[in-house]
């Protein structure tokens, strides 16, 4: 069955505040995340309906010039869209068996979803397909028939098909669906949808590795590569510290939240007067402790704990941090609210662009057979900020070349990272990859050839700049 997608956006989204498909998730517009669905799907043609205004911003959307409908009165509503979607459906060349009209503002629509409609199509008696979900959301999107798509002449105002199905159920297969699909109508929305966006992808992520996994995490996942984050506090030239220092006052109180060894946690110690350090990982803050005695810095106070799990422990600061944490983490939203509520005066983040694991995303093809599903990283944070109601201000720091000390410190962050097991045959695939992809210098320090260099970027914030706060969530 050859379908179309017809992506209903031309709403004036007033009760979002306007621009809401320019509103960004998860590193793109809205829009973008239902077109990448559509796509994925196998849809084709896809059709997006945009006012006059969204038409002169369809490529900032990620829509195609070919792919654009204008709605020359969407003040008619929803149904004037769906009308000219369809009719340039069933106008299409080759045609159409069939289209399916998905709502602009809905970014977490599936391609599985939209392909299970599709498919509750081919060959059955019904002429329309629409979900049940588990989770939250309406019936869309809605898959038609062609010799449904009439049936949008009998739409009217912004309710599209939806008084047509409840008039007459016997049209519709309904197909149960696990996921939710929410749509986004407020800052609120946008918010909330933001931070499941991040969630989806941490546990697809997850999901992947426990998936393809050969060896269990250890209990302390850093006890064999704590070294790699080792650093000298006294270092000058690194310009991701230098931005750090920069927001020091010697009267302040620091929190660095996932101190690990201490890379920032310890020249910050010399910049403040108090610095606290908390880590879950007993190598990472033994790492920390004898670098504090090796350098004499007596003013950090460690805690073994996790965010936000034990913020209690550790009190009031006037500027908190993160450097490269968050990427796995579930909840984003009570992280952030804890580090806010811990904070006087700055929240900061050190984030990469992607992050430090996409340094191992090109053995995963290789060494397991399929693509890997990527943390979010700086652009998604900073998105969930901005749908919170902050001001984040953004400045990349720099861009580098990861290195590691030598093939086997490169080999153990390797294993790590796809949870192969010593001499299994996946392992070899992967030993055999870094023979030709591992550079190494006269120094013995090595670098992957197949990877890009990875920008660093540093994010501010004041703790209660905005408007979304955690209780209109």
């Amino acid at each position: 069955m050859r379908a179309a997608g017809v992506i209903l956006a031309a709403g004036a989204g007033s009760r979002f505040g306007g621009n809401k498909l320019q509103a960004r998730i998860d590193g793109a517009p809205i829009l973008a995340h239902v077109l990448a669905a559509a796509r994925g799907a196998g849809l084709a043609p896809i059709l997006v309906v945009l006012d006059p205004a969204g038409a002169r911003s369809a490529p900032a959307l990620g829509v195609r010039s070919d792919e654009l409908v204008v709605n020359p009165e969407p003040a008619r509503g929803l149904s004037s869209s769906l009308r000219l979607g369809l009719a340039a459906a069933g106008a299409a060349a080759p045609r159409v068996d069939a289209a399916v009209v998905l709502l602009g503002d809905q970014p977490l629509v599936r391609p599985a979803t939209i392909r299970a409609l599709v498919a509750a199509l081919d060959g059955a008696a019904a002429e329309i397909a629409v979900p049940v979900y588990g989770g939250a959301g309406g019936q869309n999107p809605v898959a038609l028939r062609r010799v449904a798509f009439a049936l949008a002449e009998e739409a009217d105002g912004d309710r599209g098909l939806g008084p047509l199905l409840a008039a007459r159920p016997e049209l519709a297969r309904r197909v149960p669906i696990e996921s939710a699909n929410p749509d986004i109508d407020t800052r609120a929305d946008l918010a909330r949808i933001a931070e499941l966006a991040w969630a989806e992808r941490v546990r697809a992520n997850r999901d992947q590795v426990d998936r393809v996994r050969e060896s269990p995490d250890d209990a302390d996942f850093y006890a064999s590569v704590s070294s790699i984050f080792r650093d000298d506090p006294g270092r000058t030239g690194d310009p991701v510290l230098d931005r750090l220092r920069a927001e020091a006052r010697l009267d302040d109180t620091w929190l660095d939240i996932g101190a690990g060894a201490g890379r920032y946690a310890l020249p910050i110690a010399r910049e403040v007067q108090r610095l606290i350090a908390l880590d879950p990982s007993p190598s990472m803050l033994k790492a920390l402790r004898e670098a504090m005695t090796a350098h004499a810095i007596a003013n950090i106070t460690v805690v073994q704990g996790r965010w936000p799990e034990d913020a209690s422990e550790v009190g009031l600061a006037d500027v908190s941090f993160i450097a490269h944490v968050g990427y796995d983490v579930e909840a984003i939203g009570p992280f952030v609210d804890a580090m806010e509520a811990a904070t006087r005066r700055t929240c900061l983040a050190v984030l990469m662009e992607r992050t430090p694991a996409t340094m191992a995303a090109p053995f995963w093809p290789p060494v397991h057979g399929e693509e890997r599903v990527s943390l979010p990283a700086l652009p998604a944070f900073v998105d969930v900020l901005v749908a919170r109601g902050r001001s984040p201000k953004v400045e990349i720091a720099e861009a580098t070349r990861r290195r590691w000390r030598s093939v086997d410190e490169l080999i153990a962050f390797l294993r790590k990272q796809l949870w192969t097991q010593p001499d299994s045959a996946k392992d070899v695939v992967m030993l055999d990859l870094v023979e030709r992809w591992a550079a190494v210098a006269s120094d013995g320090s090595v670098e992957l050839t197949v990877v890009e260099p990875l920008s660093i970027g540093v994010v501010a914030w004041a703790p209660t700049d905005g408007s979304i706060q955690a209780g209109e969530r």
